[in-house]
């Protein structure tokens, strides 16, 4: 007669079911917790490319030939921004500051 291998317990055989169950609970919400990232990259992603579509930049058409008296222009400099041609006078009114007052 060959030897049999030795029965388990009942306990031992639930306890190990138990553990197989929950293993693969764990792989099965692991796989919709990745699916769930993914969408949600997917659907930023898509919002931005919509968004990006839907509100143009505005540009900014700046007239490098034509120069001013008054104002410095370099051949590098396409901010389109330049000095002004007289400098702001000081106002004789003092400024008035209100704070809080109901």
């Amino acid at each position: 007669m060959s030897p049999q291998p030795p029965r388990r317990a009942a306990g031992e055989v639930a306890a190990r079911e138990a553990v197989i169950a929950r293993d693969a609970g764990l792989r099965r919400i692991s796989r919709v917790t990745r699916r769930v990232i993914l969408g949600a990259v997917a659907l930023s992603g898509g919002l931005a490319v919509t968004a990006a579509n839907a509100f143009h930049g505005r540009t900014i058409v700046t007239n490098n030939n034509a120069s001013t008296p008054g104002t410095a222009s370099t051949p590098g400099d396409s901010s389109g921004l330049s000095a002004p041609v007289q400098a702001p006078a000081p106002t004789p009114v003092q400024p008035v500051a209100v704070s809080g007052g109901s």
